[in-house]
């Protein structure tokens, strides 16, 4: 009886779990990835509108096709120098909860898949945005971002006193 390689092959990837996916982009000259299911998009930032009495991260507000959305300096709350934007602006998308913010970037660097997210690399200092690393099939290191934490951290700068859920108005008017 002679066993049929493809069967063998589908067995194996059967059992194995679904890769995961990421957008991985540079911020402070290092790679970051947010799993997909925390992005919505990168968009070109054309113009901001500042924000009187706003949190330091958060540089102003841009509209994105009619709505108002908040754009967010992470670098800082991640312990990086923040860089000169060089051309046009960019900016990743960020969802948790009805809550939305455009996160700015130096630029995208891919998706990639992966298994797992690994513990932080020896002398990384802990943090509650950067959950662990993930290496891709080529070897890459990404420490990856909690977008969720992160969209979270904006709203508690904007007003500790209050609840984070309730910290600054939901920006999604289109059902995003």
């Amino acid at each position: 009886m002679s066993a049929d390689p493809t069967v063998n092959v589908d067995a194996a990837a059967a059992e194995r779990p679904a890769a995961r996916r990421a957008c991985v982009v540079m911020l402070g000259g290092r790679p970051f990835a947010v799993e997909v299911g925390e992005t919505r998009e990168v968009v070109v930032l054309d113009a901001t509108t500042p924000v009187p009495g706003a949190p330091s991260a958060l540089v102003g507000v841009m509209n994105l096709r009619g709505s108002v959305l908040p754009v967010i300096e992470a670098r800082p709350m991640l312990g990086l120098p923040v860089r000169a934007a060089t051309g046009r602006p960019r900016a990743l998308v960020l969802a948790d909860a009805g809550h939305r913010a455009a996160i700015l970037i130096e630029r995208v660097l891919g998706l990639t898949a992966f298994d797992a997210v690994m513990p932080l690399a020896a002398g990384a200092a802990p943090d509650a945005l950067a959950v662990g690393e993930l290496v891709d099939d080529a070897g890459e290191r990404a420490t990856v971002l909690d977008g969720g934490a992160l969209l979270r951290a904006v709203r508690r700068a904007w007003d500790p006193t209050t609840d984070a859920s309730h910290a600054v108005p939901s920006t999604n008017t289109s059902g995003a």
